[in-house]
């Protein structure tokens, strides 16, 4: 497992700092537009557009298009892969372009179709904002081609900072919101057109490097549906896509549950779930692009026996990094969201609300990260059924929960109906991968999560007796000023964190866990770089 957390080291750092800069993005997002009405418009419209990218694109294409990449690398020749390329960006362009246009022309009908009880004025702002941000769907399902293509030659990088070109460009409108003073529907409509520019960025910043690498984006219709590679990839969709649609059904049903509870609940959970990808993306986002090159590598080489060890890999290097961000998440809850999102329009009462939504998605964190690095695993077996066995019947436990518990469990509940799919999902994949490639070393495993076990509830406790004095001191500093607590709160939250991250590494180094001692040598090695600079 050190090799494979070496691996995803460059791609985690890259990725980090693009959820960092996302998390400041929703923090000037917060303090200008707050968690009501305006808030719920924005989050809306902009989940439109990406509810059919995450199903044309990212979620159905990606789990597709890079085992068959590979296998044409591996197989055959760059140019035959590059031919490959350009085929499925040119039938995608068609698709989504289609898409787009149709969401621009029935924007209302969609708003309306996705929300329940909200105001005729309501629905028309909504609509506005996602007929700008609707071309977003065609952009950035471009843009996942091309990050495929470079996964696929192993250069993850710059794919890994594309998402950080998106945010830089929105937090410089933010603040160019900001200090111009403009709040409000004026201040909506301007981030939504900049949330347009830098879809247009982060898809055109991929592209430099793959041009180096000698691709050059060209339109190819003819034989497209021909093309055995387009076949392949058609046919392992076909099933992904069901999954993903069942995935995207289950978002829209939950916005329409949360649109009902009145104004706030959906920008609320937009709030609490982008912190709650912060160590998805940092970690299972990572992992999983190494890891589904690898076991791609390994399936076109009919090497089940390499693919079990990178799989199992990759799992185990989910529960050391994933297990630990959980407990801390959720145990810091409230201190986390306010700081990145209280002040201005956003509210304590906000933080409050936010931080119990967070709490209920940590459930889920283990196994959302999990799903990312096995799923793809089926796919680069050429067994896509499996995946869409356990997302429907991930959707179906998520569903059936929310509609029984959303009315009295509110916002909050519907977040831990997410996280209960989630286990539903993780738990078909492992038992589903344990009779493709084989049984594991049970014993190894329960030993290791015995020690997660000790190393987290050492972690926890420690972390409970030192925010308490904290916390105390933190209400008197309010007493003089918002600005100085919210300096000893960053403060605060650096020390407890970083203390409590060497406990939990020191611990598993002890027991001799996979990849802790790497982890546990990172700090020193950074001061050791930073003193030689």
């Amino acid at each position: 497992m050190p090799e494979t957390l070496r691996s995803s080291g460059s791609v985690s750092v890259a990725v980090a700092i693009s959820r960092v800069l996302g998390l400041v993005r929703m923090s000037l997002f917060s303090r200008l537009l707050g968690a009501g009405a305006i808030a719920d418009s924005y989050s809306v419209a902009f989940r439109i557009p990406n509810l059919l990218r995450d199903l044309f694109a990212e979620g159905a294409l990606s789990s597709a298009f890079v085992p068959t990449f590979t296998a044409a690398l591996v197989n055959g020749d760059k140019d035959s892969a590059y031919r490959l390329g350009n085929l499925v960006f040119s039938g995608l362009l068609i698709i989504t372009g289609l898409l787009s246009t149709l969401g621009i022309v029935f924007a209302e009908e969609v708003v309306m179709l996705i929300t329940d009880g909200w105001s005729a004025e309501k629905v028309v702002q909504t609509a506005a904002l996602t007929r700008v941000m609707m071309p977003i769907l065609a952009l950035v399902s471009l843009g996942a081609v091309w990050m495929g293509m470079l996964n696929a030659q192993k250069r993850y990088r710059r794919p890994a900072f594309a998402p950080a070109i998106f945010n830089v460009v929105s937090i410089l409108v933010g603040l160019g919101l900001w200090f111009a003073g403009a709040r409000g529907a004026e201040a909506v409509l301007v981030w939504s057109v900049g949330t347009l520019v830098a879809g247009v960025a982060q898809t055109l910043y991929q592209l430099p490097e793959l041009w180096r690498l000698g691709y050059r984006p060209r339109l190819r219709i003819a034989g497209l549906l021909r093309d055995p590679g387009v076949r392949r990839i058609v046919r392992l969709m076909v099933p992904a896509l069901v999954g993903v649609a069942a995935v995207q059904l289950n978002v829209f049903i939950n916005t329409r549950f949360a649109a009902s509870l009145g104004d706030g609940p959906v920008a609320q959970i937009e709030y609490a779930f982008r912190i709650f990808f912060l160590p998805i993306g940092v970690f299972g986002v990572a992992l999983a692009t190494v890891t589904t090159t690898r076991v791609s590598e390994d399936a076109a080489r009919g090497d089940l026996e390499g693919l079990a060890v990178r799989a199992g890999e990759g799992i185990s290097a989910v529960w050391l990094l994933s297990s630990a961000s959980a407990v801390g998440l959720f145990l810091l809850a409230e201190p986390v969201v306010g700081l990145l999102y209280e002040g201005g329009r956003f509210t304590a009462e906000d933080t409050a609300l936010v931080a119990r939504i967070l709490q209920a998605y940590m459930v889920g964190l283990i196994p959302y990260s999990m799903v990312k690095v096995v799923a793809p695993t089926f796919y680069s077996l050429d067994r896509p059924r499996l995946p869409l066995l356990a997302s429907v019947s991930a959707v179906a436990v998520n569903l059936v929960f929310n509609a029984l518990t959303y009315q009295t469990l509110g916002a909050p509940g519907l977040a831990l109906g997410t996280s209960l799919g989630a286990v539903a999902n993780v738990a078909i994949l492992r038992i589903a991968l344990r009779r493709v490639v084989g049984a594991s070393n049970a014993d190894g495993r329960a030993r290791e999560l015995l020690h997660l076990v000790i190393a987290n509830a050492a972690m926890g406790a420690a972390i409970v007796v030192a925010w308490w004095p904290v916390s105390l001191g933190l209400e008197r500093a309010r007493e003089y000023g918002g600005a100085l607590a919210s300096g000893l709160l960053a403060v605060a939250l650096a020390v407890v964190i970083g203390g409590a991250f060497l406990l939990y590494t020191s611990i598993l180094s002890r027991f001799g866990f996979p990849g802790a001692e790497l982890l546990a040598s990172l700090p020193s090695k950074l001061v050791g770089r930073l003193r030689r600079r």
